[in-house]
């Protein structure tokens, strides 16, 4: 979701000596900003950012592969997420490319990947592995202090994504996969797997809604969601059984019920997704809803009122998946460097750009400065 400069100019500097995105937001930016971690080989990562038109503005060195950005909401600070099993989140000054904070996780916990800052920017939020147990924490932390604030049971095992229905209200998406980091991709509770979705009170930690599936689904693992303005959570799935097995991979959620509604699309569009979801992502309006399959090499799109399937755009390792400004319209990354531009309801699709040595990663994210 953007956010105005209006709110950025009225924020203080006072948190860090770190000025606003409007004051350190290149010309070239052009009105808004995309983020993502990348990598050249092996063992170079980054993350950067790029404009509109696709070309990039900047970047920085991390230290192993990261998965998700986080962008602070009124300060110039962007963020890098490990990758699971993750140990370590930068922040960085992209006016100037300094580092501006490193937090680790506390001992015996990893990070999964994503966080996310509550909308004053004053908390930091993330989803960890506590692995001698298993048990999965929702961190609260004071920013940029890294105080720990508060720490709260996930609801399940395996918290990979979560976002902010309201100020007080996080929705979490525990995948159900125990893990260790001296293995992480074993998974040690195939045969016990309950993923589910949810709802927390930020307040004390209650369990305000939990989703679940029904019992023959334990193996479909809830990964990645979104939330659009009217409160409807879409989630994508990773199914851990057999690749020939028909399970739903999309649904949507309300926090006032406690059953996942099931999205339907083509038999052999659901076959290529090869029973793996990437991004997700509802466009400006909240009408449309993407998700991205790298394994399948597509993006997928639903009307969000009726549960229609709509259509599929085809590029090769796409994952990244961010709405733009404007309603009913995408820009996506792929694994190949290409940044495209879509809109769906149009049957359109374009390439923005195509950076011949970067492998973008899994998310995106943007922020809007237009007036």
């Amino acid at each position: 979701m953007g956010l105005s400069r209006r709110a950025f100019l009225a924020s203080s500097l006072a948190a860090l000596s770190i000025p606003t995105w409007a004051s350190a937001v290149p010309v070239a930016a052009q009105g808004e900003l995309y983020f993502s971690a990348f990598s050249k080989s092996q063992t170079e990562h980054f993350i950067g950012a790029f404009a509109a038109n696709g070309k990039m503005l900047w970047s920085m060195a991390l230290p192993k592969r990261a998965h998700a950005p986080v962008v602070h909401p009124t300060h110039s600070v962007v963020g890098a997420v490990a990758r699971r099993p993750g140990f370590y989140m930068d922040f960085f000054n992209p006016l100037n490319g300094e580092q501006v904070k490193r937090i680790e996780p506390t001992k015996e916990h990893h990070f999964y990947g994503h966080a996310v800052f509550t909308q004053d920017g004053h908390k930091l939020i993330t989803q960890e592995n506590h692995y001698p147990t298993g048990q999965g924490k929702i961190v609260i932390r004071a920013w940029p202090s890294a105080e720990i604030l508060a720490e709260y049971d996930s609801g399940g095992i395996g918290p990979h994504e979560s976002v902010l229905m309201n100020q007080d209200t996080l929705v979490i998406a525990n995948g159900g996969l125990k893990t260790h980091p001296d293995n992480d991709r074993e998974i040690l509770n195939l045969e016990t797997m309950a993923p589910n979705a949810t709802y927390l009170s930020l307040s004390d930690g209650r369990v305000l809604q939990q989703v679940n599936h029904a019992p023959e689904l334990h193996k479909l693992s809830v990964r990645h969601l979104d939330v659009n303005q009217d409160g409807v959570v879409a989630l994508g799935f990773q199914y851990q059984g057999e690749l020939w097995e028909n399970v739903p991979l999309v649904a949507l959620s309300r926090q006032d019920s406690n059953e996942f509604t099931y999205l339907d699309m083509p038999e052999p569009v659901r076959m290529r997704f090869k029973q793996y979801c990437g991004s997700v992502c509802f466009d400006k309006s909240g009408e449309t809803l993407a998700i991205s399959t790298p394994r399948g090499g597509f993006v997928a799109y639903w009307d969000v009122a009726s549960g229609a399937f709509l259509r599929v755009d085809n590029c090769r390792d796409v994952c990244g998946l961010v709405a733009t400004a404007n309603t009913g319209e995408f820009v996506m990354t792929s694994g190949t460097g290409k940044q495209l531009l879509s809109r769906p309801r149009d049957h359109q699709i374009s390439m923005l750009n195509q950076l011949a040595e970067v492998k973008w990663d899994n998310h995106l994210r943007r922020i809007d400065l237009a007036i």
